[in-house]
């Protein structure tokens, strides 16, 4: 609640700070995007989970219900930001954006993290780990500068390019209830794990030479202790687009990265140590004016990490909290490498200048690991949505998404449903 008034505060505030601005190029935008929607197997709706429900991971049997309901962000996840901009010199701008995201029909911010916290112990509503916790701007925060031939540097909270490349090639529009690579951030952004997906401590460097665009970003781990690679990361993307064609490509490395679990206790979560490799490559090609094809390929795997963390205090590599969460327990990722291969496909078609229909299908494969900590399992996702706009900035939606799960993890006999199916209807505004 105290952040919430805290955000409302500041936005009043720069409401009436226009003398104080007057070089400077500052706007409020937002999207507010929620659904009435069905889940066939499903916990209760969290109302500070991103999400709301979790249509992508495999069910166990033990879940005896379905669910209905408001969901957020149905296409988008719904949030209200800041961002603006001057010019330094010629060809020469700094530039500035603090977004942060909450839950549209609870009016919580978004904070998976509590979420995971409330359902330690005994899980009684949807909790998944998430890179959108317990900070003030917990989607981006970054200033920077940029020059016409030099590109652009950002330095703060930034996305990840995996990230980006999801946003732009997802064949169903990167919807956070109908794509898995819009809900998970393990699999549309953050290598493996859905923390990484927003990259805190980072520097992000973008250009583009003609139809070439290429970057970089560095991830500071901020630690007196260990190498310089503690807690850090790095990631390289470039691509082409000219014309109806376009093609990205990315690699990210994580080292020490953490990911959140529900706690063994009430109130708690567990946290695992891992290092992560990734790499996506994904492209498009616009057929005709209203159709447009997309494919890509995704593989991460998660690994050791280099340096062992400690819940004990006083230890060199001590863990204290998970976003203001205390943490039960802390296992550093000990097991064989565990690798995951991604494909996906589709496209859209725009009928009309106002209607747009997208399908999408993505097959996610789990590859045996050498000790079998990881057996081979596969999610294969069917999607579809209807996007009907009313006006440029407000349209109504609805979109359907089935998933079936094989392997030896999540067969019948070890007790997950074997597929699951999630439909809804919303509406989104963007101002």
């Amino acid at each position: 609640m105290k952040k919430m008034l805290s955000l409302v505060a500041m936005f009043a505030a720069l409401s009436y700070a226009k003398p104080a601005f007057a070089d400077t190029n500052v706007n409020i935008y937002g999207t507010l995007d929620a659904a009435v929607g069905y889940v066939n197997h499903q916990l209760s709706v969290d109302p500070q989970f991103p999400g709301s429900v979790n249509p992508v991971s495999p069910v166990k049997t033990s879940v005896p219900s379905s669910v209905t309901g408001l969901f957020n962000g149905g296409i988008s996840p719904s949030r209200v930001g800041i961002k603006g901009g001057a010019d330094i010199c010629d060809g020469v701008k700094v530039f500035f954006t603090l977004e942060e995201g909450f839950n549209l029909p609870s009016g919580e911010a978004s904070n998976a993290a509590a979420a995971l916290a409330a359902n330690g112990g005994t899980a009684t509503t949807l909790s998944p780990n998430s890179s959108v916790n317990n900070q003030l701007f917990n989607r981006q925060a970054f200033v920077g500068i940029s020059d016409k031939q030099l590109g652009s540097l950002a330095v703060g909270r930034n996305y990840a390019p995996i990230y980006d490349i999801s946003v732009s090639y997802d064949p169903v529009q990167n919807s956070g209830l109908f794509s898995p690579l819009g809900f998970s951030g393990s699999y549309g952004g953050g290598g493996g794990l859905s923390e990484d997906a927003r990259v805190d401590n980072s520097l992000k460097y973008s250009n583009k030479v003609g139809s070439l665009n290429f970057g970089a970003l560095y991830k500071f781990g901020n630690s007196s202790v260990g190498d310089g690679a503690t807690k850090s990361a790095y990631a390289l993307n470039a691509g082409y687009e000219e014309g109806n064609f376009g093609i990205q490509g990315a690699y990210q490395a994580f080292f020490d990265a953490l990911k959140g679990g529900a706690g063994s206790t009430a109130n708690t979560v567990a946290v695992t140590n891992y290092n992560t490799t990734a790499w996506m490559a994904a492209a498009k090609y616009k057929v005709t004016s209203d159709a447009t094809l997309r494919i890509g390929y995704e593989q991460f795997t998660l690994s050791h990490p280099s340096d062992l963390f400690s819940t004990t205090a006083g230890n060199n590599f001590f863990v204290s909290n998970y976003y203001g969460q205390a943490v039960s327990s802390l296992s550093n990722f000990s097991q064989a490498d565990q690798t995951t291969h991604i494909v996906f496909g589709g496209g859209d078609y725009n009928f009309s200048d106002k209607f747009n229909v997208a399908a999408g299908i993505y097959d996610v494969r789990q590859h045996a690991s050498a000790d079998l900590g990881q057996k081979a399992n596969g999610l294969l996702f069917l999607s579809l949505l209807a996007d009907y706009h009313l006006t440029k900035s407000f349209d109504t939606y609805a979109g359907i998404m089935y998933a079936s799960y094989s392997g030896d993890t999540y067969g019948v006999s070890a007790n997950y449903y074997p597929s699951n199916t999630i439909t809804a209807v919303g509406m989104r505004y963007k101002f």
